[in-house]
């Protein structure tokens, strides 16, 4: 399960609340009751790093890329050292089939964030949709080598299958 909620911010209880409501229901699978939740986080928390994250993720599992762009770009200018948010708007424009654009805004990321693997899994997952097979296993491994927690789902990844066949 992925938590949305970091102990060490500060939340008022309705949110802390919300936002473990909303992480109940993503675990479940209920995107949308998810969003429900977020949606009543006062207006003045909707900024908060962990509510933007929360739905910036809903707005994917929906298969919301339009609104999961627009929301990542405007997580990534108020929360400059969050990288999920550079993550986010890359596979919500691979998903849109721009995954040429995709690529650009994770190779124009900071430095610190083209050094985790996430970001080289993400281009692995860009290159093999293009074809470019031998690209796309160098990512990969480099992916694996920075955080080996990622070669289990890169097995399962359906952008991935022809790496493995």
């Amino acid at each position: 399960m992925l938590t949305l909620t970091n102990r060490t911010d500060q939340h008022s209880p309705e949110t802390y609340r919300a936002l473990q409501a909303a992480e109940g229901y993503s675990f479940l699978g209920l995107f949308r009751e998810a969003l429900r939740e977020l949606d009543l986080i006062e207006k003045v928390e909707q900024d908060d790093r962990n509510v933007m994250i929360a739905r910036a993720r809903m707005l994917l599992h929906l298969g919301r890329w339009t609104a999961a762009i627009r929301l990542a770009l405007r997580g990534a200018a108020l929360h400059s050292s969050e990288d999920e948010f550079t993550v986010q708007h890359a596979f919500a424009l691979h998903q849109l089939g721009r995954g040429d654009k995709a690529a650009q805004v994770l190779l124009e990321a900071p430095r610190w964030l083209r050094n985790t693997g996430i970001l080289h899994y993400n281009l692995g997952c860009y290159e093999a949709r293009w074809g470019n097979l031998q690209l796309a296993r160098r990512c990969v491994q480099a992916a694996i080598e920075l955080n080996g927690a990622i070669k289990s789902p890169a097995r399962k990844d359906p952008d991935l299958a022809d790496l493995w066949s």
